[in-house]
């Protein structure tokens, strides 16, 4: 059985670890229920900070690495910063022609 002050302690570590880059800890966000969509980040860095929590995951709470993977997968769905993903170019529907069919 997990340790609830384990799990607490690793929660506020990895809240910690995405909030670095932005210069504010748990402490500083912990009384607003909406920080998580107040800070973003990459596409390339939450790859990274989900690796960043299976590696944690499995030596803390003593999981194998499908189990952390979940956990991971969850903790970025609630806890995760908000994800800017690069903007694409609108891609223009050319599957319909502007003239009119010949018969």
């Amino acid at each position: 059985m997990r340790n609830r002050e384990t799990e607490k302690e690793l929660f506020i570590e990895l809240i910690n670890y995405q909030l670095k880059d932005h210069g504010v800890t748990y402490e500083d966000v912990k009384d607003n229920p909406q920080w998580y969509m107040e800070y973003t980040t990459t596409p390339e860095k939450e790859e990274l900070f989900r690796a960043h929590i299976v590696k944690r995951a499995r030596k803390v709470l003593k999981i194998n690495a499908k189990r952390a993977d979940q956990e991971a997968m969850w903790f970025i769905l609630q806890w995760g910063l908000t994800t800017n993903y690069p903007e694409t170019p609108e891609v223009k529907d050319t599957s319909k022609s502007a003239s009119p069919a010949k018969n």
